[in-house]
């Protein structure tokens, strides 16, 4: 790439060694393109390379390595947790793949998912009809009055004629129960 003359020869250098080396140590720079990381560097290195100062003890060359280094540090960091957010932004099995609604879903895509899936809920209703039956009637009316007719908090507390307070608490109780009993991923 050439820089039109902006930069001379030993900050490129330096630019290179230095994304070499991190792009070893952070595996996520790895799948970043070479030259956009450099492009990346210089633009930083572009600004604030005035702020040098030899009184520091420290050689242009380290200053500059220092702060390619930390551009670096912080494009892994958001890398890593871009990467670990994307674990909360899942698609159903049951989603069409493309927008025509005859598109086949991915469960249509993943091989024995017809087999799986079915025991795998089966299961899971298993399990959730076993905790629901360890609740108390009122513990079960609430379930009810949240989860299936939608109300808020307080619209339940009026329903069951109980505190805003005692409804919380009864909420933490049901959620105890669950975590026990295995479904503390199945829970709002």
């Amino acid at each position: 790439m050439n820089y039109g003359g902006l930069f001379e020869s030993w900050e490129l250098g330096v630019a290179k060694k230095v994304i070499d080396d991190y792009r070893k140590k952070y595996k996520c720079l790895e799948r970043e393109g070479f030259d956009d990381l450099l492009q990346e560097c210089l633009i930083h290195w572009l600004d604030v390379r005035d702020r040098y100062d030899p009184g520091r003890g420290a050689s242009k060359n380290t200053f500059m390595a220092e702060v390619i280094g930390n551009v670096l540090g912080q494009l892994a960091i958001k890398a890593n947790r871009d990467k670990r957010k994307t674990i909360y932004e899942s698609v159903s099995l049951d989603e069409p793949l493309n927008d025509d609604e005859d598109s086949p879903t991915l469960k249509d895509r993943i091989p024995g998912s017809e087999d799986v899936l079915p025991q795998i809920e089966s299961e899971l209703k298993i399990k959730l009809s076993k905790a629901f039956q360890k609740l108390t009637p009122q513990q079960q009316k609430l379930c009810q009055l949240l989860g299936e007719e939608g109300l808020t908090i307080s619209e339940a507390s009026r329903r069951l004629d109980k505190h805003r307070m005692i409804v919380y608490r009864e909420i933490a109780r049901i959620k105890e129960l669950f975590e026990k009993e295995g479904l503390k991923d199945y829970l709002k």
